[in-house]
């Protein structure tokens, strides 16, 4: 009895100390991602460039003299705007980012600006044309009007928006296959498994059969595909049992596009990778491992790989590959290499013994 007791209790002094609030804030989507932006589409001045980044919906009103607040942090940078109604207390339901953003959005009153914010990363912006990488946040609430702030009297909840910009990289094929002019790849598996490298998402795989001699990609393009798959997240695919079956000895090229994704579609654009060349033979296994490793050292720019490469290509043989003190496969460098894109790992060099 006594434990009941002190559980009701406990649970009604709780309640005496709930926060509660004159305003509902919730900002859909959270977060977001995408490859561009650029630095007109963040103009406070040009709110009819800017596209719409999240939507904040507003519930509730009240009599005190309130301000919407939103800081805008990225790296060390920030910026800030108070945003007063026309009509004391009164919100609209709904407003979107670009509203927010604006220097002069109708019905407030703007106490501060995002003005000087493009000011502040100039240099950055410069240097691609494009707002630099990171994680945009905005940190959002309403607040006595002249209190707003850290420390401030919250009249909502505080909600929060982040915008990722992560520049795209180019897609980058792994194996199987040789770039055209190179040769042809022999492979033994009637079900490979395809891998490249990048950062985007959405990826098309597009597969065709040669029956000729082709010296470009444009031409090998013109074909009816052999094999097409869309919707693709990762960077691999596993070649399934319902799709067409690789004839024995005969090449096949393969492709990969995804698209770049931007807050303004119109200003979207297609990234595609080089094409590489293969057929299903008997004889592939130490073939397939030394261009799988080729393909990997392609991609780092660190000490050592040039050299490898070198003597990877003037015919020297690999005994084995060892990575963190464990002897691994060429297969293995695969997820090596999804590690390093992520940025969970920075390789500085290769030492050859």
């Amino acid at each position: 009895m006594k434990k009941v007791l002190f559980f009701l209790i406990f649970t009604m002094s709780l309640s005496l100390f709930a926060q509660t609030y004159d305003f509902t804030l919730t900002v859909s989507p959270m977060h977001c991602t995408y490859n561009v932006l650029y630095p007109a589409n963040f103009n406070p001045d040009e709110p009819e460039l800017q596209p719409n980044l999240f939507n904040l919906t507003i519930n509730g009103a009240t009599t005190t003299n309130a301000v919407l607040y939103c800081k805008m942090i990225w790296e060390d940078e920030y910026a800030e705007i108070t945003l007063t109604p026309s009509n004391p207390g009164q919100f609209p339901t709904n407003l979107t980012s670009s509203q927010i953003i604006n220097s002069d959005p109708m019905g407030f009153t703007t106490v501060q600006t995002f003005d000087s914010f493009l000011d502040n990363i100039e240099d950055l912006i410069i240097d691609t044309g494009r707002m630099p990488d990171g994680n945009y946040i905005f940190e959002i609430g309403i607040y006595n009007e002249g209190q707003e702030g850290e420390d401030a009297y919250l009249l909502s909840n505080k909600v929060t928006a982040i915008v990722v910009i992560r520049s795209p990289i180019s897609i980058s094929l792994i194996t199987p296959g040789n770039p055209i002019g190179l040769g042809v790849t022999n492979i033994s598996e009637q079900y490979p498994n395809f891998i490249w490298f990048s950062n985007l998402n959405d990826y098309t795989i597009m597969i065709y059969e040669l029956d000729g001699m082709y010296d470009t990609i444009e031409e090998i393009e013109m074909l009816e595909p052999h094999f097409v798959e869309t919707g693709i997240t990762g960077t691999s695919f596993s070649y399934p049992p319902s799709a067409p079956e690789f004839a024995y000895n005969k090449p096949y090229a393969w492709q990969i596009s995804a698209k770049v994704v931007s807050p303004i579609a119109a200003s979207e654009s297609e990234y595609k990778s080089t094409m590489y060349l293969f057929k299903l033979s008997d004889a592939a296994s130490e073939e397939l491992s030394l261009q799988i490793l080729i393909n990997f050292l392609n991609q780092l720019d660190i000490e050592g790989a040039e050299e490898v490469i070198s003597l990877l290509e003037a015919g020297y043989t690999l005994e084995n590959l060892v990575w963190k003190g464990q002897e691994i496969s060429a297969e293995d460098l695969m997820n090596i290499l999804e590690e390093i894109s992520s940025g969970e790992i920075e390789p500085t060099k290769i030492i050859i013994e």
